[in-house]
């Protein structure tokens, strides 16, 4: 364990008494611990060692005895890099605490010693984030390489830098890393408790819906934590933590094990028909078939549900905020009426649309010749130069000019659609978290039972008007 005259740290699962107490002590040029999981930090933490970017990671676990080790820990040895330690499967030793105590650098040295090495690269991820460490130079074996990749692959993005330098030793990669992952993301705990939906109760029970909130999931990178649903090469969250998000969400929601049909943003007003050719980029998708989960994202953006209960067909759309205002503008509502209309055979007078949570009209402004471009009851003047724009009744507007029955329309500001920047609590918000910000989403799905009924139904309709 830790004392601040002398001790031995540790973050793996497993905390043990050792006998023999290391002989060292907190100096200038004394490595720093930070514990994670159940334990806590120790030691001070000025501004100056949260702002260092750098980190040394040595892999014990797939490395030789042979020095080899130890000889590249000196020639990268900086002083103010941080030093992570990876000893996964029970490998640590008097030599592992030997390696560490030579370490010269000033940050902080983290020993990542649970049994699972999937483990020890999620906590070795969450240490980085807690120091703000992207560039990573990682000292192992050619077979701790072979297998560290994969764990890089799945729990890392491309903002991370990875640079190997490798020792002795030329023997194959063990087990499979995917299942390992998987395995071990299904196991944590939920953060911040169970996944937390909000529905309409305009959309009927033949449809599946709801509009996730940022509770349940086990992303813990503070903008992101927990249910983040999207992840992309410059952003923290690793597409295994977000796969692994999505699969809380849908076994939730109760359309496990099928997938998310998320759209593929471009923030325009394309509208793709599920059944033709898939455009690279679209901000609204519809369609007919039972079993297809349509999703919408969101960050302060509309994600918008659509629904006919007579035609047994839905859709989504992203109507974004922040260049978003321009997909409000180029009509991304009205596109996905007239898609279902022209496509699906639907009547607006039987479309049912209800939009999700987004930035309200007290955090959303723009300058005043974007936002003349806006109906006049959506613009608020206020005494600041960029007016505040109501992007929420904007939409609301559109679908009443495309025939949608105001009545059919759900934006109650209290149920389905509140302010994300307002709640942060509940959601994630580009407008309040920066670039670094999570995503929600507004799905729906046709449920099989439904469309089965819908279509016996019009059977018999059409032989009873034959016989007359």
């Amino acid at each position: 364990m830790f004392s601040r005259a002398r001790g031995l740290w540790s973050v793996g699962g497993n905390m043990r008494k050792r006998k023999r107490k290391l002989p060292f002590r907190f100096g200038a040029r004394s490595p720093f611990c930070v514990r994670f999981g159940r334990s806590r930090s120790v030691g001070p933490r000025c501004a100056h060692e949260r702002a260092m970017s750098a980190a040394v990671l040595v892999d014990v676990a797939h490395s030789c005895r042979c020095g080899c080790i130890e000889r590249l820990l000196r020639e990268e040895a900086a002083a103010h890099a941080h030093l992570f330690v990876l000893c996964a499967g029970g490998v640590r030793s008097d030599a592992t605490d030997a390696l560490v105590c030579a370490w010269s650098g000033e940050g902080m040295c983290v020993l990542l010693d649970w049994r699972a090495t999937a483990a020890c690269a999620y906590r070795l991820k969450q240490a980085a984030d807690e120091v703000s460490a992207i560039s990573l130079r990682v000292i192992t074996s050619p077979r701790g390489r072979a297998r560290l990749l994969r764990y890089e692959r799945a729990l890392f993005t491309a903002l991370y830098t990875f640079t190997y330098r490798l020792g002795c030793g030329a023997d194959a990669p063990g087990r499979e890393v995917d299942d390992d992952v998987t395995d071990f993301l299904q196991r944590l705990p939920a953060v911040g408790g169970a996944v937390r939906l909000l529905t309409s109760s305009l959309i009927p029970d033949c449809f599946g819906h709801g509009f996730s909130t940022r509770v349940g999931g086990v992303s813990r990178v503070p903008t992101l934590s927990s249910l983040n649903l999207f992840s992309s090469p410059s952003r923290r969250d690793s597409a295994a933590v977000v796969h692994e998000n999505r699969r809380r969400l849908a076994l939730h929601a109760g359309f496990y094990p099928r997938p998310l049909q998320m759209l593929k943003v471009q923030h325009s007003s394309r509208v793709w028909v599920l059944g033709k050719a898939e455009p690279d980029r679209y901000d609204a998708a519809v369609t007919d078939r039972p079993g297809s989960v349509l999703a919408a994202p969101g960050a302060d953006c509309i994600p918008m549900i659509f629904a006919d209960p007579v035609a047994k067909a839905i859709g989504v759309a992203h109507a974004v905020y922040f260049l978003g205002w321009r997909g409000t503008l180029r009509g991304v509502a009205a596109a996905t009426v007239s898609a279902m209309t022209t496509e699906l055979g639907c009547v607006c007078a039987n479309i049912l649309v209800v939009l999700g949570p987004s930035v309200g009209p007290c955090c959303f402004t723009l300058e005043p010749e974007q936002a003349a471009r806006f109906h006049p009851n959506c613009i608020q003047r206020s005494q600041c130069h960029r007016p505040n724009v109501d992007i929420r009744l904007a939409n609301r507007l559109q679908l009443e000019e495309t025939g949608i029955l105001p009545h059919h329309i759900h934006d109650d500001a209290s149920v389905t659609t509140p302010c994300t920047s307002c709640h942060p609590q509940d959601f994630f918000s580009h407008v309040r978290d920066g670039a670094h910000f999570g995503t929600q989403v507004g799905f729906v799905w046709l449920k099989e039972g439904a469309a089965t009924a819908s279509a016996a139904a019009r059977s018999v309709t059409e032989a009873s008007l034959g016989q007359h």
